[in-house]
């Protein structure tokens, strides 16, 4: 169910409707409903009603993660000896991570197996499975919670309607945000309470995401798509554009998700956390991953790179806990060499940044110095999302050869037209304003004329620029 489709606004409508009256209910005659959890269930039944609009059959993948987690949890908590704890924590991560492996993973590992025994004949078989959506965010979002408990820095809950609802919380179910357990159960342990204030400003968040998705992520998506589809048929300069239009693509497409979840989550009183901040304003490639999906990349540090020892242990183990991070984080986003390949491009250009920044240059004048970084870390980006797009590594060398090698004969500028232009201003006004304003998102105070104003404009914005056929978020395959 997209965030952008009718069938969205109808469940959301009969949500908010529905958790108005009740509130007018439990006040009118004293029944204390946040007390016996009707507030908690009904968000519950309504998230499992979002994800079996998609497709019914994988619903009780997550009703499995949330009562493995939930009863590990608990018995990590109350076992007295270490032994047990790592027992419990295990059975937590095997449960976990065995399903997202063979859902997500299985028929990669078999093709790969395959490909190095070519020749040996040896009898491997594909599986025709569907890749359950959003399940690598709603399994890192639940081994957090058995994680926590057992670093000893959460408790478990006793409500097993919180824990459920924790995890299956249909704004941000199927793409993020990651959100910790701590930060979103004590929010389920308040009764809700719905406020103009609040509803206003996720409207204004809500549509500033909408916008980002359909006015400018969908619109550069009809210059990107041609040339990554066959970029035989375009010259350097096409290939050029069309890399740089798919880093605002899919900026636009993920942070548009994010916004949008943000929104509709706090339409309801909910606070769910920022995951991205101006990250094409990065001077180096840390920089950029504390401003790009932060919800996943701090996942990692806290719960792979940490693990690993993080910079513990000297210099070189840093550099080499840094990379496999990275190349567990590409192997995340899904099940291809071009995923690997990525992680393990922005593994390498951390290493380098580590290093560089080890031996603590300085330059004269600053702001070029400081452009210069910019402007790197920033081609950086670009040539890693070539491995990200691509559909195989074929498509990748031959972008990359035309990045390089270009030639300008038989220049196809039809492929540019405003609509597809219009990301240019557009993206560097967002980026500046962020920057100036110090804002997670883009909204006015609601008593201030700034803030109708902004919700007329971008609704009026989104009828005149939306492209006819609806296209899926970018991270729904992850």
């Amino acid at each position: 169910m997209l965030f952008h489709s009718f069938a969205f606004l109808y469940l959301f409508s009969a949500v908010y409707i529905t958790i108005a009256f009740l509130i007018k209910i439990s006040d009118y005659f004293q029944l204390n409903l946040h007390k016996k959890k009707v507030y908690s269930f009904f968000l519950l039944l309504s998230s499992y009603y979002f994800y079996a609009y998609w497709d019914f059959r994988f619903l009780f993948l997550i009703v499995i993660s949330s009562l493995v987690d939930y009863y590990a949890g608990k018995r990590i908590y109350i076992a007295n000896e270490k032994r047990k704890k790592k027992l419990f924590l295990s059975l937590s991560l095997i449960i976990n991570l065995g399903i997202l492996g063979f859902f997500k993973y299985f028929n990669f590992f078999i093709g790969s197996i395959e490909t190095l025994f070519e020749g040996f004949n040896a009898p491997f078989s594909h599986l025709n499975i569907i890749l359950p959506v959003g399940i690598s965010f709603y399994t890192f979002q639940s081994m957090s919670y058995t994680i926590d408990i057992y670093r000893g820095s959460l408790k478990p809950t006793d409500d097993f309607i919180d824990f459920a609802t924790y995890v299956a919380f249909f704004p941000q179910l199927v793409a993020g945000p990651i959100v910790r357990a701590s930060h979103f159960l004590p929010q389920l342990s308040r009764p809700i309470v719905l406020t103009g204030n609040n509803f206003f400003k996720g409207l204004q968040i809500f549509l500033y995401g909408l916008f980002l998705k359909i006015v400018i992520a969908d619109n550069v998506a009809l210059l990107v798509d041609p040339v990554f589809k066959n970029p035989n048929l375009y010259d350097g300069i096409a290939v050029w554009v069309a890399v740089i239009g798919y880093s605002i693509q899919i900026f636009c497409d993920f942070c548009g998700y994010s916004e949008m979840a943000l929104g509709i989550a706090l339409t309801m009183g909910f606070k769910l956390p920022v995951n991205f901040r101006t990250p094409y304003l990065a001077t180096d490639l840390f920089d950029f991953w504390r401003r790009w999906h932060i919800s996943l990349s701090s996942w990692l540090r806290d719960y792979l790179y940490i693990s690993l020892s993080g910079n513990r242990r000297g210099f070189a183990r840093t550099c080499g806990n840094i990379f496999i991070t990275m190349l567990l984080g590409g192997l995340w986003h899904g099940a291809s060499w071009n995923f690997i390949l990525w992680g393990a491009f922005h593994g390498f250009g951390l290493f380098l940044n580590k290093i560089l920044s080890s031996i603590g240059l300085s330059f004269r004048p600053l702001w070029f110095f400081t452009f210069s970084k910019w402007l790197m870390t920033y081609l950086f980006v670009c040539f890693g999302w070539v491995l990200f797009r691509s559909e195989n590594l074929n498509t990748a060398w031959e972008i990359y050869r035309k990045m390089m090698f270009f030639d300008t004969r038989d220049i196809y500028w039809q492929f540019l037209t405003l609509n597809n232009l219009f990301f240019i201003p557009v993206m560097i006004f967002i980026h500046f304003w962020f920057y100036k304003t110090k804002k997670d998102s883009f909204y006015f105070d609601v008593s201030s004329y700034y803030s109708h104003a902004q919700i007329i404009l971008t609704s009026y914005l989104i009828l005149l620029f939306s492209p006819m056929d609806q296209k899926g978020f970018i991270y729904f395959q992850f």
